[in-house]
């Protein structure tokens, strides 16, 4: 009884956390590690989204993933792997497998399973090389599909929905070398953007992390006086006087030997006027500290 006690109560934490960070939890192919766009197909939460681990030909360890169901119904769940790329236009695109991909050294269990209203499952995994893996970063996606038991036919199974947990593994010395090449600001009308030209030219990826501010540019104190806002996304953050909008840099990843252009929307409504966009986060763990100055126009009429 005093167990059954003691799971309900881990099922409720659980619950309680998903619910707080359900816009993480609930994604198509791991927000967190891929930025991408959340899904509303499953109500599953998983944690944790994202595994950065060394490889080691000689010593695995098992790695574990929590599926909560935060449904009212059991769901049943099949897993899967898949190596990735992200393709010129930051897209997610599934690749064939090498005799160098990590989804085939990756070995998991249970494959398939049902998981109760309100109830938690777990997931194990190891990797195990079947080759001596080459240096640098290997990637793949650990994909839940979501199983329709109406659905089933002799000739396959619908799927449902389907969410992924990223995995990068790392073999030898490891290094992050991001450039990036140029920030401009796009003000169109109705399109205002900030786009990011970065190049990832070491053997693992890159990614921008930190915030972006708009000042007014007349008010504007200069890239070095500028600080990161506290609890910025949070009720009780306050923006400096002169910033009219600030949020999150774009945190898609850039995987090794690339150049992307990432793109941030910016929705506040600027008025006609000169403006400076403030840059305060990291690249591949350097410091990136800019002030962009760009004018929105006035609508011709």
């Amino acid at each position: 009884m005093n167990k059954q006690f003691l799971m309900c109560d881990k099922v409720k934490n659980l619950i309680q956390m998903f619910a707080k960070s359900k816009n993480i939890a609930l994604s198509l192919i791991g927000i967190v590690a891929l930025g991408t766009t959340p899904a509303t197909a499953m109500d599953i939460g998983v944690t944790p989204s994202r595994f950065e681990m060394e490889i080691n030909a000689n010593k695995t360890r098992s790695q574990a993933i929590r599926v909560l169901n935060l449904s009212s119904k059991s769901v049943v769940l099949k897993v899967s792997v898949s190596d990735w790329v992200l393709n010129e236009d930051n897209k997610l695109q599934l690749v064939a497998p090498t005799e160098q991909s990590l989804s085939q050294w990756i070995i998991f269990t249970p494959s398939k399973f049902t998981i109760p209203a309100r109830s938690a499952q777990t997931i194990r995994f190891s990797i195990r090389p079947k080759v001596k893996p080459r240096l640098g970063e290997h990637r793949a996606l650990l994909y839940l599909e979501e199983v329709n038991p109406d659905n089933q036919q002799s000739k396959g199974v619908k799927v449902s929905g389907r969410l992924g947990v990223a995995i990068y593994g790392y073999v030898g010395d490891i290094k992050r070398v991001g450039v990036l090449n140029s920030v401009t600001v796009d003000t169109k009308p109705n399109s205002l953007k900030a786009i990011f030209d970065i190049s990832s030219q070491g053997n693992a990826y890159v990614r921008l992390i930190g915030q972006y501010a708009i000042w007014l540019a007349a008010k504007y104190p200069g890239v070095q006086a500028t600080k990161r806002v506290a609890n910025l996304g949070k009720p009780e953050a306050k923006l400096p006087e002169a910033v009219l909008d600030a949020g999150l840099l774009p945190s898609l990843p850039i995987l090794p030997n690339n150049q992307r252009k990432l793109q941030l929307p910016i929705t506040k409504t600027l008025p006609p006027g000169n403006y400076v966009l403030d840059i305060n986060g990291t690249l591949g763990g350097v410091v990136i500290k800019k002030g962009i100055p760009f004018t929105v126009p006035a609508i011709k009429k």
